[in-house]
């Protein structure tokens, strides 16, 4: 039986969202364990060393407002302190709230240490577009401070527009997508620019042969780790990468050697 907590390479999960962990403990059996330690435990489980994503939640129109935002943010780092770093937090950010937005890049990347923006998922959080004229400062400021942004999109033609802005952005662009077209469309984009990758996470690696198909289209170094953990069974991920054979330099890089470099690790 294959040991997940020691499968022969460091794993970095890049995308999580412990916001919604503690409705998936019901009907659990986790006795004597706080949400926190299962949270850490679960994922340590399948020989994840670390885990990044944000905090966020479907917010009605009532719900959004920079208070609300930046309680996400709060919670982010809280979870990264109650983890001892296990988990690293990335932050929320709003076209509603221009400067508020600026001013928490600024404060959680100078004063917090925090190099990633998102997941941001825009559906949840009413609004549509990242490539509206109120984000561009913020992509603007994550660029010039070398932030980490990843993107849930709901069309290929925002990140377009954001690369051609900002060629050098590092720009994670969250799930393949069931459909093979559009995940080919997405791995030729990123392989333009030299800071844009694709998580893995969703409709990910359970399609037989399609890291290998990624890499052909755009290289190893193009390809994140992410499981959308706990929405996703973090352990079908890990044997979906390892299942397809890849070569030691090409696990190696998917699973963590891709995402340190991009945040400076």
């Amino acid at each position: 039986m294959f040991d997940f907590t020691n499968p022969g390479y460091e794993i970095i999960d890049a995308h999580i969202h412990p916001s919604s962990f503690h409705s998936y403990l019901e009907g659990n059996n986790y006795a004597g364990e706080t949400p926190d330690e299962v949270f850490v435990n679960v994922l340590k489980g399948t020989g994840i060393s670390q885990a990044a994503g944000s905090v966020a939640f479907r917010l009605g129109k009532d719900q959004t407002t920079w208070e609300t935002l930046h309680g996400l943010n709060v919670k982010a780092l809280e979870g990264r302190d109650r983890t001892d770093g296990f988990f690293i937090p990335g932050i929320c950010v709003h076209p509603w709230f221009v400067k508020e937005s600026l001013e928490e890049i600024d404060y959680m990347y100078h004063k917090e240490n925090v190099r990633l923006i998102g997941e941001l998922v825009a559906y949840m959080m009413n609004y549509s577009s990242y490539a509206c004229s109120e984000m561009m400062p913020m992509w603007d400021l994550a660029n010039q401070l070398g932030m980490v942004v990843n993107l849930h999109l709901g069309n290929l033609d925002d990140a377009r527009i954001i690369l051609k802005n900002f060629p050098d952005l590092k720009l994670i662009i969250a799930h393949p997508t069931a459909s093979n077209d559009e995940y080919e469309a997405r791995m030729r984009l990123v392989a333009q620019y030299p800071n844009a990758g694709l998580d893995i996470s969703g409709s990910g690696p359970n399609t037989w042969g399609m890291l290998r198909r990624g890499i052909n289209w755009a290289g190893k170094e193009k390809l994140f780790f992410g499981t959308d953990f706990p929405i996703r069974n973090p352990g079908m991920y890990v044997a979906g990468v390892l299942y397809e054979r890849l070569t030691d330099d090409e696990n190696a890089a998917i699973f963590a050697g891709n995402f340190k470099r991009l945040m400076g690790m």
